[in-house]
């Protein structure tokens, strides 16, 4: 293969590759990982360029930043983004090509990546696709509760056109396989133990509409849109006077 085309290879799959590394060894589930996460916040506009979440013990968040080509300037710009980052994950990584690696210059730059916890990968290119190796493992961090919600919300409706019909479903999914003894029956459980579940509190109301716009998450509102995505659906039954 020809240098020009490993070139071209390492612009159309350095996120691709770097996703496939959070899916195989951070154990990332594949419905809840991607590329270009925003996470705008008021004017303040901020995006991850890959991000996954695992769900073993607990729901962790990973997010990384990178470029294909880190010198020392723009390594420095990547760091400062990726520390920004570490508000809203468990775990966060800077990456960028193997060949910049070989930069002596970056040195004090991962050192830098190591005093604040954030992982560094390598990535590189052959014949037979792109290659991860990381030079530096990232260290578990401190995120407050509620932005680790949002971020987990801001994952869960990317790209989804019906979001409160989701975040429902979902939800109602998770408190089924907590709460009930399924067996062979159909077990129904309320909505509005759904909706409390979700909507407890003020604050997260208000960080749902910043994510997904205005909406006014009353439980009548929210029941019918729920209705009205999956009120067709032959996998579930919705009593409608319950």
């Amino acid at each position: 293969m020809e240098m020009a085309d490993l070139e071209k290879m390492y612009e159309k799959d350095l996120y691709p590759t770097v996703e496939k590394f959070l899916k195989t060894r951070k154990k990332c589930l594949a419905e809840y990982a991607g590329t270009e996460l925003s996470l705008k916040r008021g004017k303040t506009s901020l995006r991850a360029d890959v991000f996954g979440v695992s769900n073993q013990d607990e729901q962790f968040i990973y997010l990384c930043e990178g470029k294909k080509e880190l010198k020392r300037r723009s390594f420095g710009k990547v760091v400062g983004e990726a520390v920004e980052l570490l508000k809203y994950a468990d775990y966060v990584y800077v990456f960028g090509s193997a060949k910049s690696f070989e930069n002596e210059d970056l040195e004090d730059q991962i050192s830098k990546c190591e005093r604040l916890g954030i992982g560094v990968l390598s990535v590189n290119f052959n014949e037979n696709g792109g290659v991860v190796n990381e030079l530096l493992e990232a260290r578990r961090n401190s995120v407050d509760k509620q932005d680790k919600k949002e971020v987990l919300l801001r994952v869960f409706v990317k790209d989804n056109d019906k979001p409160i019909s989701e975040i429902i479903f979902q939800t109602a999914f998770e408190y089924v396989k907590l709460n009930c003894d399924i067996g062979d029956g159909m077990p129904c459980i309320r909505f509005i133990d759904v909706y409390n579940r979700i909507f407890s509190g003020e604050e997260f109301k208000e960080r749902v509409r910043r994510v997904i716009g205005p909406h006014t998450l009353e439980p009548r509102d929210v029941r019918a849109e729920f209705q009205r995505g999956y009120g067709s659906s032959p996998d579930i039954r919705i009593d409608r006077k319950d």
